[in-house]
């Protein structure tokens, strides 16, 4: 599984550094002329304009997109060396875990926050939401199964069922959308 696991390290985080990166040229753009109309505004409810202006959209008092940009070349470095046979004590595996337990419990706000505060999407967040769920969990079961983590019936179980848990998330999230916004596509 080290294989499989480097690269869904290397192309999950290729690609959540892709659209954290897009999205602070986007905050960019819009910090310099709040009246520019971005490309990732593509209709009323995904608009990635409406979650940059909200204090949502930094959380920590800067742009979020750079914790995006950091995380996930962090992750893509992990990748490369995984890729490569390098190896890494347990408690940075364990680091790694943490981190990216942390990246979707905040993902997870998010998802709160965009489909019931701010009543609208965007496009680059809910990229960086879809690839921070199976980093999360494949980070989990390669720990699990390497024993970084201490055996417990719970990761037993995502462990042998990881196939099965992975699309539930999207399904939970596709949906919210569609009920929260089924004006929208329902009428």
């Amino acid at each position: 599984m080290t294989k499989t696991y480097s690269y869904i390290l290397i192309i999950g985080s290729i690609i959540g550094l892709l659209a954290s990166f897009l999205l602070m040229l986007n905050t960019i753009s819009l910090i310099e002329n709040p009246q520019v109309d971005l490309p990732c505004n593509i209709n009323p409810f995904i608009s990635c304009s409406n979650a940059i202006l909200q204090e949502q959209g930094q959380v920590f008092g800067f742009p979020n997109p750079l914790l995006g940009i950091v995380s996930f070349s962090m992750l893509l470095a992990t990748g490369i060396m995984l890729a490569y046979g390098a190896r890494a004590h347990k408690t940075y595996w364990q680091l790694v875990n943490l981190g990216l337990l942390a990246s979707f419990v905040f993902v997870l706000w998010f998802i709160y926050q965009s489909l019931y505060v701010l009543g609208t999407l965007c496009v680059y967040c809910m990229v960086t939401w879809s690839v921070t769920w199976p980093l999360f969990l494949y980070t989990t079961v390669w720990n699990y199964r390497e024993k970084h983590l201490l055996e417990n019936p719970l990761l037993a179980y995502i462990s042998k069922n990881h196939k099965n848990i992975l699309p539930l998330f999207y399904i939970i999230v596709i949906v919210l959308i569609i009920w929260q916004f089924r004006d929208y596509f329902l009428y």
